[in-house]
């Protein structure tokens, strides 16, 4: 029988720490505002699996007898709505500078003055609708590759953009919280 409590429905964050090579020591780093990208629309695994295929002959008929994994490759594409410094840097491969000091206040922000791949440990919590407080399922502490994946639009709807990220060595630990 099907059970209600086990499925999963609501949003999440992605929180990515560059210029550093080890793991961040706790939590707090993750939920510095400077590491977060907000608001985690949807996710989506993107693994993939390369195989080898072994042809035995038999009786003189070639049969796939045979499959080998070589490699392995995790992987998620998250969709974000939030725009905050960290959005637009990423979207511009800016770096962010000063403050105009007018009313209203604007950041400046010094397009193609980064890479387009952003490497870093990073962590991605998603929540469901029945515990605010605690993720239903986290993936952290893993080394990885993000990158901008869409042409983001402003328009009627409400503005979005796509996050590739490949998951690298050290791959971190995934958490499941236990719900019954």
């Amino acid at each position: 029988m099907p059970n209600p409590n086990l499925l999963l429905i609501g949003s999440g964050d992605f929180s990515l720490i560059t210029g550093t090579t080890v793991v961040p020591e706790s939590e707090a780093a993750y939920d510095e505002a400077t590491a977060m990208f907000g608001n985690v629309k949807t996710f989506s695994f993107q693994n993939q699996a390369e195989t080898k295929d072994h042809f035995g002959s038999y009786r003189s008929v070639k049969i796939l007898d045979r499959v080998f994994t070589t490699q392995l490759r995790l992987g998620y594409l998250l969709q974000l709505e939030e725009v905050d410094d960290r959005a637009v840097e990423a979207l511009f491969y800016g770096v962010s500078g000063e403050l105009t000091g007018t009313d209203p206040d604007y950041r400046k922000i010094n397009p193609l003055q980064r890479p387009q791949n952003l490497n870093g440990f990073a962590r991605l919590r998603v929540w469901d609708d029945k515990h605010a407080q605690s993720p239903r399922l986290m993936h952290k502490d893993f080394w990885c590759n993000v990158r901008l994946n869409n042409q983001p639009e402003v328009g009627d709807e409400w503005f979005g953009y796509e996050m590739k990220v490949d998951v690298l060595s050290p791959v971190g630990t995934v958490y499941l919280r236990k719900d019954s």
